[in-house]
């Protein structure tokens, strides 16, 4: 999914192994990593400037969430 599909108080966040495996996730404002796995790192998706999300538990989740709205 590209950074450009999501809905505003989401956002990109990957650390360095997140960006060079292509497994980038998404953040919610106010909740952290749809996942669940901490963001305790550098944003290094935003410093890349990686525009791919590819977590598929993040992807899922969010598919999930727009559904409820």
């Amino acid at each position: 999914m590209n950074i450009k599909e999501l809905k505003p108080q989401y956002s990109i966040f990957g650390n360095k192994g997140a960006v060079w495996g292509n497994k980038c996730h998404i953040y919610k404002n106010g909740k952290g990593i749809l996942c669940g796995i901490p963001g305790l790192s550098s944003n290094w998706a935003r410093i890349e400037e990686v525009q791919e999300i590819g977590c598929p538990d993040c992807l899922e989740i969010y598919s999930k969430e727009l559904e409820l709205v």
